[in-house]
């Protein structure tokens, strides 16, 4: 499942291989190997592009449900559910703008502890999808396809 999410991400094969810094045939591999469990193509190949086919987009929620489920799962064995800690996204380098807005955080949910997890901002958006992390901070004026922003600029 990790693998056809990223793939179906990062719209092709050799993307999704660098996210997750393996090679390209073990992903196409892992990726074949689910298509024939399911008997269903998920993907439309060319040349050129890698789209999801219906079967796909049917799957790809359903999939990242699955993987967020694995990952509370895994954090409850280890004993690290956490439900009064937000799990923030941010640059390596947040600047000066998220402080304060910590600090508002902070001041209206003095009980809610922030975990900052620093990683570029494809890994952070891959992780909000997964459920690995609460939210994702970005000063980025752009945003993914099928997300939202809220008024303030967030991405929901």
């Amino acid at each position: 499942m990790t693998y056809f999410v990223a793939v179906a991400e990062e719209c092709g094969f050799g993307r999704a291989a660098e996210r997750l810094h393996i090679v390209q045939s073990a992903v196409s591999q892992q990726v074949s190997r689910l298509e024939r469990e399911l008997g269903a193509l998920l993907f439309d190949r060319s040349t050129r592009q890698v789209r999801l086919t219906e079967a796909g987009e049917r799957l790809l929620p359903e999939a990242r449900n699955v993987l967020a489920a694995a990952d509370a799962a895994r954090r409850a064995v280890a004993g690290r559910i956490e439900p009064d800690t937000l799990r923030l996204g941010t640059s390596r380098a947040p600047g000066q703008r998220l402080y304060p807005l910590l600090d508002q955080l902070a001041a209206i949910a003095p009980d809610l502890r922030v975990r900052l997890t620093k990683a570029p901002v494809s890994e952070r958006l891959a992780a909000v999808r997964s459920g690995a992390l609460d939210a994702a901070w970005s000063a980025s004026s752009t945003r993914p396809p099928a997300w939202r922003c809220s008024p303030s600029g967030q991405t929901t």
